[in-house]
């Protein structure tokens, strides 16, 4: 008896058609099967455009970055916007508008950045404080000479200022003062640099600083006498 599927049931004659068929019609060639769609992936791309909400604007800045940017690098670019200028670096914090995280200055754009959403708010840290008004009294002993010269100086003030007191000083006690200005300060031994501040050389309340003459330093020899000579003095009149 033929197999006839004619005289089979609907049913059966349904799935047998079913079985014969194929899925995918395997006599086609492939370049004549459905290829799958190419679709560039964002960790392609080379650039990217964030929006960014900048304190000093209404609306959102268009700023164009490379992928392999730092966010240090994306701080920078918000400093060049209109307002913002004069604003440092250390201040700006930059956060991911959905998630309020802030992002490192070493992170690279590509490492956290939404392809889809890209916009960044941008937040100032509050200027820091200035530092703390310090005063201190000190001793300024002239070359050979026995008097102490009591001043008051802040600690941020720079040493120059101490050759106005000395001028001043100088009109009321009179002491041996090298002309022309040609004289330095010491402390610790050392000669101060009269551009720096008093806190920069790590003075002290208390502390004494002398005066040498200006050629005696270019004389390391006459230098080192006169160093062991003047504590001696120093010595002899604090007793």
């Amino acid at each position: 008896m033929d197999d006839d599927g004619s005289v089979l049931p609907p049913r059966l004659r349904w799935r047998r058609l079913c079985k014969g068929k194929k899925t995918v019609d395997e006599s086609l060639a492939p370049s004549e099967q459905t290829q799958p769609t190419t679709v560039t992936s964002p960790t392609e791309w080379s650039t990217i455009v964030l929006e960014v909400k900048v304190p000093a604007r209404k609306e959102r800045v268009q700023i164009k970055m490379d992928v392999n940017d730092t966010v240090r690098k994306l701080k920078e670019k918000v400093l060049e916007q209109k307002g913002m200028y004069t604003v440092a670096v250390e201040r700006v914090v930059l956060q991911w508008h959905k998630e309020h995280v802030e992002l490192l200055d070493r992170q690279l754009l590509k490492d956290f950045v939404d392809f889809d959403q890209r916009e960044i708010d941008v937040y100032l840290k509050p200027p820091p404080r200035p530092p703390r008004t310090v005063r201190l009294k000190l001793s300024v002993v002239p070359m050979n000479s026995k008097e102490r010269i009591e001043v008051e100086v802040r600690a941020e003030d720079s040493v120059s200022v101490l050759r106005e007191r000395m001028e001043q000083a100088h009109r009321i006690v009179r002491f041996r003062l090298p002309t022309r200005g040609r004289y330095v300060f010491i402390h610790n031994e050392k000669r101060m640099d009269e551009k720096m501040s008093f806190r920069w050389h790590h003075v002290k309340h208390g502390d004494t600083i002398r005066m040498l003459d200006g050629y005696l330093v270019k004389n390391k020899n006459t230098l080192s006498g006169y160093m062991m000579q003047d504590q001696n003095d120093v010595a002899q009149y604090r007793s």
